[in-house]
């Protein structure tokens, strides 16, 4: 126990601390900070726990007029809930989840990176991931599709208006990859299409693949957005619809988003619903709250084959630095 309360403190040291060290580290070539956030989840009157924090850097280094070195780590902790669920098992056990490790170089020409990041379709794919917490989850069931993935090629390259992407997943059981192209086609309106495969895996006799298009509006503190999906998972084929509108007024903001997933015979993975977010942004300090509701025959968290498809409640506080 004596172990367990020193880690503690060390850890809780540490993590007020950080904003200072931020201040110190970071310099126009090196950023340095991340986030502490602690949120709770209400499904059926079963409570858990969702709290986070991350830490990041990133930097570049212009080694001549023609090349930068570009770099980013960001690492994520969040509690082992299975671990906890052990019987006589009281301590608070840490998740280490590496969401960015990346190097590269970044040219006239493009920016190449390698290493754990986004995939090319990622940019479109956050038309509609914009919710503090009800939204992304259609586009996590194919590696090449989602939000990030390991031992990844990343060539990006932007001229005017026009956004090009390409990606490859190298990772010996989840061999792929996606392009993507964006344009800015008026100053309010963006239009991106994308596609994204996925090698079959041991298990599997057919590869799974994506075609994905998207548009966003945006205009002072309005955004609204859309995401449509279609394509193969496996040996199943699916459909998936994202939706996302916010408006601002001061420092309040209000969201709707829409999620929906259908494959066929894989009846676990099926999403339809709808979810309502307030969030109030003070500097580096949010709070908000979000409410969802399913769509799904039975929408009970115990009993639904995908407890996605829960009606739930969340609250969260949010310090940024």
């Amino acid at each position: 126990m004596t172990k367990i309360n020193k880690a503690l403190s060390l850890t809780l040291a540490a993590i007020v601390s950080m904003p200072t060290l931020a201040e110190s580290v970071n310099t126009d070539d090196f950023s340095f900070g991340g986030r502490i956030e602690a949120r709770g989840v209400l499904a059926d009157s079963d409570f858990s726990d969702a709290s986070r924090v991350r830490l990041n850097g990133q930097g570049k280094h212009e080694i001549n007029d023609a090349l930068t070195a570009v770099g980013k780590f960001e690492y994520e902790f969040t509690q082992d809930k299975k671990r906890q669920e052990i019987p006589g098992e009281s301590s608070t056990s840490v998740i280490n989840n590496l969401r960015y490790a990346y190097v590269g170089a970044e040219t006239a020409f493009g920016t190449v990176t390698y290493g754990t990041q986004d995939n090319a379709v990622t940019y479109l794919t956050n038309f509609t991931d914009m919710a503090e917490y009800f939204s992304g989850y259609t586009n996590e069931n194919i590696t090449a599709s989602g939000d990030r993935a390991e031992d990844t090629i990343l060539y990006s390259f932007t001229q005017g208006d026009l956004k090009f992407n390409a990606s490859a997943n190298l990772k010996e059981t989840e061999n792929g990859g996606g392009l993507m192209v964006a344009y800015q086609v008026m100053q309010n309106v963006e239009l991106s299409a994308g596609y994204a495969a996925t090698e079959a895996a041991e298990n599997e006799t057919n590869s799974s693949d994506v075609y994905m298009v998207g548009a966003r509006y945006t205009k002072d503190t309005i955004l609204v957005s859309g995401l449509v999906q279609t394509g193969t998972l496996a040996d199943a084929d699916f459909n998936a619809v994202d939706a996302f509108a916010s408006y601002g007024f001061g420092q309040n903001t209000v969201s709707v988003s829409y999620n929906y997933y259908s494959a066929d015979e894989k009846e676990e993975l099926d999403l339809n619903f709808v979810a309502f977010e307030y969030g109030r942004y003070i500097g580096d300090v949010a709070a908000y709250a979000g409410y969802k509701v399913a769509f799904n025959d039975d929408n009970s968290a115990g009993t639904t084959k995908n407890p996605l498809n829960a009606d739930e409640f969340i609250m969260g506080a949010r310090y940024s630095f």
